[in-house]
């Protein structure tokens, strides 16, 4: 996710991968704070690349943020999981802390919890 073309200003940060693109888009909903638009934008790079551990761990804290809690879960595991086949234990701890945090928040979401 790193080519990138010219916008129609000449600048060259718009990227061309349509993952990536909507990624950025995403990124910076979020930071905005319109996080039901910045969930489509995440939801939208995930449907050109689903693997991609950092965007389903953005859509955990997103989803978090607006009280979507099964699918915070949901997208905080498989970040986790994703960090873990990518052998990135940095990041795989930092998915943990996140699903710590939710499984607190949320209990009726842990694992084992009936």
């Amino acid at each position: 996710m790193n080519d990138s073309t010219q916008d129609e200003n000449g600048s060259c940060d718009v990227p061309m991968d349509p993952a990536e693109r909507h990624f950025k888009k995403a990124w910076q909903l979020r930071r905005a704070k319109k996080l039901d638009e910045a969930i489509t934008e995440f939801e939208a790079s995930l449907t050109y690349q689903p693997d991609h551990p950092a965007t389903h761990f953005n859509l955990g804290l997103v989803a978090d943020q607006i009280g979507q809690g099964v699918k915070a879960v949901r997208h905080a595991e498989k970040a986790r999981d994703l960090f873990l086949q990518k052998n990135d234990p940095s990041k795989q701890a930092t998915a943990q802390r996140l699903l710590n945090k939710l499984y607190r928040k949320y209990p009726e979401l842990a694992p084992g919890a009936s």
